[in-house]
């Protein structure tokens, strides 16, 4: 009797581990809008869709260096960038408002931007 407890005991907190996981990787990889917002040096040098039909290409300029930004039908990366590490470019694509694409040696910032992202709860919502 004790061993069919634990199994069923076992089973259902497995089956909640998974939910609440499946759960998380949605939040994670679900895309708040579709608008786009690129940040140099802290300033706006682009809002607008995150997809094109066309390949649109945006040379992202600052003090620091350049990057090269590429928006197509999969969504917007970074191509280039003249930094050393080139993290910002191994990013891929954009895939989550909760994951920007950053260059820290070239300070630039690629997020989302939308109702989902300004309406979610932070750190100091009560």
């Amino acid at each position: 009797m004790r061993n069919k407890t634990v199994k069923i005991l076992s089973g259902v907190c497995a089956l909640l581990f998974a939910v609440a996981l499946g759960f998380v990787l949605i939040q994670y990889f679900s895309v708040s809008g579709e608008e786009i917002e690129i940040l140099s040096d802290g300033k706006v040098i682009y809002t607008g869709k995150g997809v094109s039909a066309e390949p649109v290409y945006i040379d992202a300029v600052s003090a620091h260096g350049v990057n090269r930004i590429r928006i197509d039908a999969n969504g917007v990366l970074v191509e280039s960038a003249d930094c050393k590490n080139l993290e910002c470019v191994h990013m891929g694509y954009l895939k989550s408002a909760y994951m920007p694409i950053v260059c820290l040696p070239n300070n630039l910032v690629i997020r989302y931007t939308g109702s989902g992202e300004a309406s979610a709860p932070d750190a100091i919502s009560r």
